[in-house]
């Protein structure tokens, strides 16, 4: 009697393995997109076919952050059909290497979730050594030069179609081609800097036809060194209300030359500068004080000197207090 049971129970097993299934079988699961350019739209069609023998029905494309996916053409699949995934890529906001993934949901009894994934690395067709130039420390008499390199990040040269820049007499601009590079040569001459003044931004555009950037704009940083330097550069306190304050502030020019100190002002009344001589000499010393009477509180405050030097008639002395 046992036997005959399990004679009866084998067609059945028979039968229900013969049942026909769809089978998913996607032709690749990864694709390289190589270099990206940055702010471009990038796309790869993945092929996938229905190698079983029932009707294969793809349910959902799941896919990861930054990318989207869509079924190019049917997404029930006889059995031998094909079709294609589509997976798109936008590169705005992103730098540097890239890995995406798309899951694939079908109703494949034996797999169903699939995973599709792509690499690839976001990086600029033209690749820019240093997008601020700086001229520090600059004396009258310096002249000095800063390169910038454009690297050509294609196996195109960079073709340069213009550079403009904002009015800069103090500064020159020229450019030379180094294979598939360009390098752009900053020459800045400092005698012709506006006096006075002792920092100032200046703006250099390139316009290249090469797409990706095709305009770079380059900022230019510049910085005079003072002729008189301070010691202390600043005047500080922490002291409580009703004190009198006083700091010897001792003034050097920097090239050993006599100036004199014009007149003094300062952005509170209740800072002086007192001990100006009259004559000149190559270190001068004043005094900078704060009123016993300055209510308590924090200050931040200027000591304004007005000197003789040549292209640099201001002195600023930081004045900073915290009374308590």
């Amino acid at each position: 009697m046992r036997v005959a049971l399990i004679a009866l129970s084998v067609p059945a097993i028979c039968l229900a393995q013969a049942l026909p299934q769809p089978r998913m079988t996607l032709e690749s699961t990864h694709h390289d997109f190589g270099k990206i350019a940055p702010d471009t739209v990038v796309s790869h069609r993945f092929k996938v076919t229905n190698t079983g023998d029932a009707l294969l029905t793809i349910t959902k494309l799941n896919p990861s952050c930054g990318c989207t996916s869509s079924v190019v053409g049917k997404d029930h699949l006889a059995p031998g059909e094909s079709t294609e995934l589509e997976v798109t890529f936008n590169s705005a906001g992103y730098t540097g290497p890239i890995e995406k993934s798309v899951g694939v949901v079908s109703d494949d009894p034996a797999q169903p979730s699939q995973t599709l994934a792509f690499t690839g690395e976001v990086a600029p067709n033209v690749k820019v050594s240093n997008e601020e130039v700086r001229f520090l420390d600059l004396g009258r008499g310096d002249r000095r030069r800063v390169s910038v390199q454009l690297e050509s990040g294609t196996s195109q040269p960079i073709q340069l179609t213009d550079v403009q820049m904002s009015e800069a007499p103090w500064l020159g601009v020229t450019t030379r081609e180094m294979g598939r590079n360009l390098w752009v040569d900053f020459d800045l001459l400092a005698k012709r800097l506006p006096p006075g003044q002792m920092t100032g931004t200046d703006t250099v555009t390139v316009h290249l036809r090469n797409p990706g950037p095709s305009t770079i704009t380059l900022k230019v940083l510049w910085e005079q060194v003072p002729p008189v330097i301070a010691t202390p550069r600043r005047v500080a306190w922490a002291e409580p209300a009703g004190k009198p304050l006083n700091m010897a502030v001792q003034l050097k020019s920097r090239d050993h030359k006599a100036f004199r100190i014009l007149s003094t002002r300062t952005t509170n009344p209740l800072v002086q500068v007192s001990g100006v001589s009259p004559k000149a000499a190559a270190s001068q010393a004043v005094q900078v004080q704060l009123s016993p009477t300055a209510p308590p509180g924090d200050y931040d405050e200027k000591a304004i000197l007005t000197l003789d030097t040549p292209g640099h008639p201001e002195f600023n002395v930081r004045v900073i207090a915290t009374i308590r």
